[in-house]
């Protein structure tokens, strides 16, 4: 793929003379990994102008202060989002791209996507857009947005406030920013244990913990999507399952079991499925969908190979299931009184010492109920695919929506490439 990048500008918010607000993090906030997460959208023609697809993005900023904050210091010396003043703001960068976008549909995962975004890597600005016009007049909007500022709920909620911005209509879903529910008990209690699963001990070595660090060359890592079919996961994987399930908790067992044995692990090891849940609906009362920042914590599905493979997929389903389950209210709460009592220390998140190479671990993502299909930024186009930048980690999976007639779900796995070879001949295998 040929990219030609012709220009960038900062678009900046508020007064640069004025003194910046400080944001501090929450415990959420210093529980997200501390990269920039990278998502791509392809559209046909006819698409809006650069200037009008900019122009709106600068309007809908003003309603997403965080994006264009940059990291500070706070007063206390604590890290924290630092809004207005010098610096910050969003990047917005404008390319060409030699060929048509006909060319590379259907988008499938590729080194060459990290052409299509500015550089993640010691990124000055927090939001970042790259707009790609092929030759043909197709459009790919990439973006990358730190992950401590915003989760996939958030992000989803600014994408759709932008294209309902270009569209000229006024953002129906704007973000809450209000921390209320986020309040510890006084004084905190945390109820379960978050050291050696969450967070890394202060204490070297309490209760045993160690992580096994694994670095490969990343050029032996790559990217497949797998494409399930509604009828598929309906009529294959559910149709045989006695217990109902969601269906989430459904394929992604299937892919769990099936990235497992493509990976070829001994039956006595353990493998951990690492799930994302969306805390928002899950509080009492819940939170808006629309709260802005991160509100996510990740459940633990641990099974031995043997026990996951020869259980079947209700097995992997139901282990998935109730590990989803334990984030409720009372889990959440218990997490929020452990930031309150640990506000000073410099906590070390357990997946940040783990290596490129994750297995026996799968990093599972779900982005199904985040809308992400509906971005619409008008001018009579299509939105023809959604997906992430290449990541290159193996053992990340995430399950995105669908954006053709059809539907269905597309899972998004990187593994070794000897690995993905077998993942693809047996993805959708029932045995």
């Amino acid at each position: 793929m040929e990219v030609h990048v012709h220009s960038s500008t900062i678009i900046a918010q508020g007064n640069p003379n004025a003194e910046p607000s400080e944001v501090p993090f929450t415990i959420f906030d210093r529980f997200a990994i501390n990269i920039h997460v990278a998502v791509l959208f392809a559209f046909t023609p006819p698409t809006p102008t650069n200037s009008a697809l900019t122009e709106a993005l600068s309007k809908t900023l003003v309603h997403f202060p965080t994006l264009t904050g940059r990291f500070g210091y706070s007063h206390r010396n604590r890290p924290c989002l630092l809004i207005g003043g010098r610096g910050g703001g969003a990047l917005v960068v404008e390319a060409t791209v030699a060929s048509s976008l006909s060319d590379h549909l259907p988008l499938e995962p590729s080194p060459d996507f990290e052409l299509l975004h500015p550089p993640r890597k010691e990124a000055k600005h927090l939001l970042q857009v790259q707009l790609n016009r092929f030759k043909c007049g197709g459009l790919v909007i990439a973006v990358t947005a730190h992950h401590k500022v915003a989760d996939g709920q958030s992000m989803s909620t600014f994408f759709i406030a932008w294209g309902q911005t270009v569209r000229g209509m006024p953002i129906d879903r704007l973000p809450v920013y209000d921390q209320s529910w986020l309040k510890p008990q006084c004084p905190p209690k945390p109820e379960f244990q978050h050291w050696g699963t969450d967070f890394e001990p202060i204490q070297p070595n309490q209760d045993g913990f160690t992580v096994h660090r694994v670095d490969v060359d990343p050029a032996r890592i790559t990217n497949i999507l797998l494409r399930y079919s509604s009828e598929y996961i309906t009529g294959k994987l559910k149709a045989n399952m006695k217990e109902k399930h969601t269906t989430f908790e459904t394929l992604l067992g299937h892919v769990w079991r099936k990235i497992t044995i493509a990976r070829g692990l001994d039956d006595s090891e353990y493998t951990v499925t690492n799930v994302a849940v969306n805390c928002r609906p899950r509080l009492k009362p819940a939170v808006p969908s629309e709260f802005f920042g991160n509100l996510v914590l990740d459940a633990y599905a641990k099974a031995s190979v043997k026990q996951l493979i020869e259980g079947g997929l209700a097995e992997a389903a139901r282990l998935i299931h109730e590990a989803a389950v334990s984030i409720n209210r009372r889990f959440i709460q218990s997490f929020i009184d452990f930031g309150a009592m640990y506000e000073d220390e410099d906590l070390v998140l357990v997946y940040e010492l783990h290596g490129n190479m994750l297995s026996p671990i799968v990093e599972a993502n779900s982005w199904l109920g985040f809308k992400f299909q509906d971005v619409d930024i008008g001018g009579g186009g299509k939105l023809q695919a959604f997906l992430p930048s290449w990541i290159p980690v193996e053992g990340m999976v995430m399950f995105l929506p669908g954006v053709d007639q059809g539907g269905g779900i597309d899972v998004f796995v990187s593994l070794l490439e000897e690995h993905a070879q077998t993942l693809r001949q047996i993805s959708h295998s029932l045995d």
